[in-house]
């Protein structure tokens, strides 16, 4: 049985961008953090309640760090961009992937993140 709590930190955050990129499939306009945060805590039967409590320290949930990453990850690979501060929203290639073909997600992830990397070094 699937089990997200177990997972390595790097699978977490795979999961968590398929599982993202489907909410947006799904609603098709711009939509904030919290938004997508509330789907997953109510719909996704696979994400523990207690990833959307809040940290040790009370200032943020425990989801969040992976949630955040996944996110840049989404955003490198060019599936999602950020209209405004706090706002995701599909690209056209975000849009076309299919969520069902996690390999070709998890490919475009890997060299959004190997051009970041590159143009980062260049600076």
């Amino acid at each position: 049985m699937f089990e997200y709590e177990n997972l390595p930190r790097d699978k977490k955050e795979d999961y968590l961008e398929l599982a993202i990129l489907k909410y947006l499939q799904i609603v098709q306009e711009p939509v904030e953090r919290a938004q997508v945060l509330a789907y997953l805590s109510e719909h996704d039967i696979f994400l523990p309640h207690e990833e959307f409590e809040p940290n040790s320290n009370e200032t943020d949930l425990k989801i969040k760090p992976r949630f955040s990453f996944a996110l840049t990850s989404l955003e490198h690979a060019g599936l999602i961009y950020h209209p405004q501060h706090g706002i995701m929203a599909l690209t056209d290639l975000g849009n076309k992937v299919r969520t069902s073909d996690a390999h070709i997600v998890k490919e475009l992830v890997r060299s959004g993140w190997r051009k970041y990397n590159a143009n980062k070094d260049k600076k």
